[in-house]
């Protein structure tokens, strides 16, 4: 059933209307017609039962039937700290990882980065498009609520950002003697914690002592296996690995 966004204060005495480009999609993509029935969602976990009442040509009215908690969203709250990749690639990133359930994605930016931080007016935009990826992923999968996705932060302020969830580490190549594994049944055998983050390096790696910054942070180093994954892969990797370490994916 197609599901579209609303505003949860939109909804009056049962009623409420969609407009703009999700009308449209509605009118001449999707076809619908009067008497139809849709899901729509308040962005914060909650579904509603909608039946279209009338259709114009700038909006479309709709009743509420019912409301519902969204059943598709992760009891773990999980967030990736992504290290600004080369362009285009983040935008799968955000893609991939709404649909497996992240929870937050902070763009990160690490030494090696092949990114650069433009001017404001750029990031905003920037910020923007990757957001309304988030949204539109969620459409397509079925969730209930948007991934945060914030702004560009330096390092040393996503580490600060990372304390204060309950499990973090890092993914980091170079490592020998720590796999994911380890930490994630180590994390499920002490009750199951309610957040969790991970950071995942640019193309060329997290530099040493960007690893020295994690260990002092108490963020420990994981490998990924015997094989170096890219970071637009490593990122969904270590994700699908945590959902079902916690029962996600059951």
């Amino acid at each position: 059933m197609p599901k579209f966004f609303i505003e949860k204060n939109s909804i009056i005495n049962g009623h409420t209307v969609i407009s703009g480009s999700d009308a449209a999609h509605i009118t001449k993509v999707l076809r619908l017609s009067a008497g139809d029935a849709i899901t729509l969602c308040d962005g914060q976990g909650t579904d509603f039962s909608a039946v279209i009442t009338d259709l114009y040509k700038d909006r479309v009215e709709l009743n509420i039937n019912e409301s519902h908690p969204c059943l598709a969203e992760p009891e773990l709250a999980v967030t990736l700290f992504q290290a600004l990749p080369k362009q285009g690639k983040m935008d799968f990133i955000i893609e991939k990882c709404t649909e497996l359930g992240i929870g937050r994605i902070v763009p990160v930016s690490a030494h090696r980065c092949v990114a650069a931080v433009r001017d404001a007016k750029a990031e905003e935009k920037k910020l923007a498009r990757w957001r309304k990826i988030a949204a539109e992923s969620v459409k397509q999968c079925g969730r209930g609520v948007i991934p945060e996705v914030t702004g560009v932060v330096p390092l040393p302020e996503a580490i600060l950002m990372a304390g204060a969830l309950d499990v973090t580490f890092a993914a980091y190549e170079n490592e020998r003697d720590m796999p994911l594994k380890s930490v994630l049944e180590a994390a499920s055998g002490n009750g199951k914690p309610k957040s969790l983050g991970f950071f995942i390096g640019p193309e060329g790696g997290f530099e040493s002592e960007e690893i020295a910054s994690f260990s002092a942070a108490g963020i420990p180093a994981v490998t990924l296996g015997k094989r170096i994954l890219r970071t637009e892969t490593a990122g969904c990797a270590v994700l699908t690995a945590v959902m079902y370490a916690f029962g996600e994916l059951s």
